[in-house]
């Protein structure tokens, strides 16, 4: 994820991953979506304005037939060792390999796919609004309008929260410095939501500031607020934190776990002793005082387990995302949090996981792929251009080898690891995400999509949404 899921992204991870979603904290590189947190995987920078990136198409689709046969053209130049390397980069990532590159058509009287699935009776999932992607270098009025927009589209139809991640010193995501500020803003047009930041990078902030400004918004929107924290990941952000930047960045998985327990302290009303700049303690206790007890804190993880285990120890909830991991190995570490939630004596069943998930829903599947297409396809684009700087199989890919990887992936996005269609296809995704433990779908909206498509597929995706609704107590699904 989801940064996949978001700050400057969400997750922490292992290894190279897109910087979401999105929502989140890493050691590692990150999706710079998001994730969706900024995360511990290399940040997705999509292209700018006029990028002019050749669409991804799964060869053999109507009315893809000549770009199929130019990447087929490439792909025919490729040597055996490059396609080696290609298939090997696409099984890595549990992406289906375009047919151009030389798999063999199924056969008749072969099984065919496994057909979508549709909602079970007792199927429940909540639905919550992600922000990660706005252009911070665009001129002119209106930058918030969207986000203003769906948030008072989601409060007026029953969606579980809106998430604003933190993100610095690039132009996607640029919209997003300061995710309390934008929380004010929210609390004033909004009235049952849950406003959330999704991420905060807590190592960038002393935690009486992060305690204080929360609590701000907190009396503001009547006690609806949430953080997801984040420990960050991109070493230029960090000239932002207090005291010595380059030890915090080294430490910053300790440094957010410790700043959590410090905020909570303050946030329930204790003194806290902190230290002076001369190094002495000091007594501190923060006003406003917010009006809810304890402040809702999930914690962006993405693809270390580590990260799961102590959020589950501490007994935070989850923001992660479907970017940069298999399903399969998601649910093991959705496992592993409320295993751990168990071994600390809270309620497993309690947490909430959240995983970030880029949606668009239409009236029809061909309808809603034709929008999303060029720009989910220039927002992969420029994850696979990020991998240059991390040493991965990717810097030795050549263009046509990329062309392929993009089909690919762009493919496996649409199909199977993002809400991308109409309210009945997409079922199948939803289905799959109870199956792995996932309790609330964030729905990264923002991501290059014209504004007023973006707000006509809420109406679709509040169809699906309402379909996955608890039963109310006493009746039967």
């Amino acid at each position: 994820m989801p940064d996949a899921v978001g700050t400057t992204g969400p997750g922490d991870t292992a290894g190279p991953a897109v910087r979401p979603g999105t929502p989140g904290d890493t050691a590692e590189p990150a999706v710079r979506p998001g994730t969706p947190g900024d995360t511990a995987e290399p940040a997705v920078r999509p292209g700018t304005p006029g990028d002019t990136a050749e669409p991804a198409v799964r060869p053999g689709t109507p009315g893809d037939e000549a770009t199929a046969e130019r990447l087929k053209a490439r792909l025919s130049s490729l040597s055996p060792n490059q396609r080696a390397v290609l298939e090997r980069s696409l099984r890595l990532r549990n992406a289906k390999a375009p047919q151009a590159l030389g798999t063999t058509p199924r056969a008749a009287g072969s099984p065919a796919a496994a057909p979508r699935r549709t909602r079970r009776p007792g199927s429940t999932m909540e639905f919550s609004l992600f922000f990660f992607s706005g252009d911070g270098s665009a001129d002119g009025p209106g930058k918030y309008q969207l986000l203003l927009d769906s948030a008072r589209y989601a409060d007026a139809h029953g969606f579980a929260g809106i998430w604003v991640p933190e993100r610095h010193f690039v132009d996607f995501g640029g919209l997003y410095p300061n995710p309390s500020v934008l929380a004010a803003a929210l609390a004033m047009v909004t009235e049952r939501l849950q406003i959330r930041a999704g991420s905060a990078v807590l190592p960038l902030h002393h935690p009486v500031r992060v305690a204080e400004e929360w609590a701000v918004v907190d009396n503001l929107s009547g006690g609806r607020v949430a953080v997801s924290a984040a420990s960050g990941w991109h070493p230029d952000d960090f000239l932002l934190a207090p005291g010595d930047g380059a030890l915090r960045h080294e430490r910053r998985k300790e440094e957010m776990f410790e700043a959590i327990d410090t905020v909570q302290r303050l946030w329930a009303g204790e003194t806290v002793a902190l230290p002076r700049a001369d190094g002495t303690p000091q007594h501190v206790r923060t006003l406003p005082r917010p009006l809810q007890p304890r402040l809702p804190m999930w914690v962006s993880a993405q693809g270390s387990v580590e990260t799961f285990v102590r959020a589950g120890e501490i007994g935070a909830h989850v923001l992660t995302g479907l970017v940069a991991q298999r399903p399969a190995d998601l649910k093991d570490k959705i496992g592993a949090y409320r295993q751990a939630r168990a071994e600390a004596g809270h309620d497993p069943a309690a947490g909430t996981v959240t995983a970030m998930v880029h949606t668009f829903l239409a009236a029809r599947v061909d309808e809603a792929k034709e929008v999303v297409r060029g720009p989910l396809t220039a927002y992969l684009k420029t994850f696979l251009a990020q991998q240059d700087s991390f040493d991965s199989e990717f810097a030795t890919l050549s263009d046509a080898e990329r062309d392929a990887m993009l089909a690919a992936t762009f493919e496996r996005y649409f199909d199977g690891l993002a809400l991308l269609g109409t309210p009945d296809t997409c079922e199948s995704l939803v289905e799959d995400l109870v199956d792995i433990g996932v309790d609330e779908v964030a729905c990264l909206v923002d991501f290059g999509l014209d504004p007023d498509r973006v707000l006509a597929g809420l109406d679709h995706l509040t169809v699906l949404k309402d379909r996955y609704r608890p039963a109310p107590e006493g009746e039967h699904p």
